[in-house]
């Protein structure tokens, strides 16, 4: 599968693979954990990732995946992929489809992203550049809420625990699933672009940005009591909200998140079509309908059999798993017998 990607479409690509699905979510588990220190422990949380960035941009060279790893790789992206998918529905049938069956919003974000991967490998990147200016909408929107908020309920501040220290920070990582794309997406980038530091840093600035603010008005809209029985805070947020020119505000905010949502699933399909370099051959299609045959069965099974909380843990420990602990060791044998290649 031959293709290219600028630097902005590299980091377009990543920020929508990064927000895609959570976005609306793991303000809740984050504030349950730290309280009013949530949007510190972010802070923190944000920094560790922009480390992490930069640990990958010096080494990436070295992230050879053979074809065992591949396979490894490949799993944890659909399992991601029918995580994803399970909890789009659930939050559509909550908001928006309150009376269609489960398996009809499921068929219909896996045609979609049936129907994109069966296109060119360059029409499937420009998703994401098309899709990008819907995104400051959300936050114009969510803005209209300030007079609302309560600031005073940021404060005290600084009297967490180390225990709750910990455990905000296993949440606050919930925001960063798919970092691991840096990684498998960065040898496509072309040889004329080059990623520094700085670029990370402003990378890192404005994602960290858009998940902060989110963080925080969360906090300062609801008490912590509240907050508990609010799985998607964002929402209610703009639902809460009412303007002359829209008569329901979350339900706009939601077709953008929707589709938003449905492009990350695009791109994650996409993902493990690019780890097999499986090409438009019939035994290629057959290989992409199998896959999304499985995105159809195996959400509307969590969905059924309410697996939503295994689904959160694999989530939360394949993050660690996938994104440290394996890329590490790749690294760190693949540099190891170059440096041997060399002396030999």
């Amino acid at each position: 599968m031959k293709f290219s990607l600028s630097k902005n479409q590299f980091f377009i690509f990543l920020f929508i693979v990064q927000t895609g699905s959570i976005s609306i979510a793991f303000q809740t588990p984050i504030i349950k954990a730290a309280e009013q220190d949530a949007w510190i422990v972010f802070i923190v949380a944000l920094l560790i990732q922009f480390f992490l960035l930069v640990l990958y941009e010096r080494y990436y060279k070295h992230f050879v995946l053979n074809r065992f790893l591949k396979w490894v790789y490949s799993i944890y992206i659909m399992l991601i992929l029918v995580i994803f998918v399970a909890n789009i529905e659930k939050s559509l049938s909550v908001w928006v489809f309150q009376n269609t069956p489960p398996y009809v919003i499921v068929a219909i974000i896996v045609a979609t992203s049936l129907y994109a991967n069966l296109s060119k490998p360059e029409s499937v990147v420009n998703l994401g550049v098309l899709l990008f200016p819907l995104f400051p909408l959300i936050f114009l929107f969510l803005f209209l809420a300030t007079p609302d908020l309560i600031w005073t309920n940021l404060f005290p501040m600084g009297n967490i625990s180390m225990k709750e220290w910990v455990y905000g920070l296993r949440e606050a990582n919930l925001a960063f699933v798919g970092t691991e794309m840096y990684l498998i997406y960065r040898g496509y980038l072309l040889n004329t672009e080059k990623i520094f530091m700085k670029t990370i840093g402003k990378y890192i600035l404005f994602i960290g940005s858009c998940y902060l603010i989110t963080v925080l008005f969360t906090i300062m809209f609801f008490s912590l009591a509240e907050i508990v029985i609010v799985p998607e805070p964002i929402v209610y947020i703009l639902k809460s909200q009412e303007v002359q020119f829209i008569e329901r505000l979350d339900l706009f905010f939601i077709i953008i998140w929707m589709t938003w949502s449905v492009v990350t699933v695009i791109y994650l399909v996409f993902t493990v079509l690019l780890l097999f370099n499986m090409k438009r051959t019939k035994k290629g299609i057959r290989s992409v309908v199998g896959i999304h045959l499985l995105l159809i069965i195996i959400p509307l099974i969590i969905i059924w059999k309410d697996l939503f909380k295994i689904g959160y843990e694999i989530l939360m420990y394949g993050y660690f798993i996938f994104a440290f602990i394996v890329p590490f060791f790749v690294i760190i044998i693949n540099a190891w017998r170059s440096k041997d290649a060399q002396k030999t």
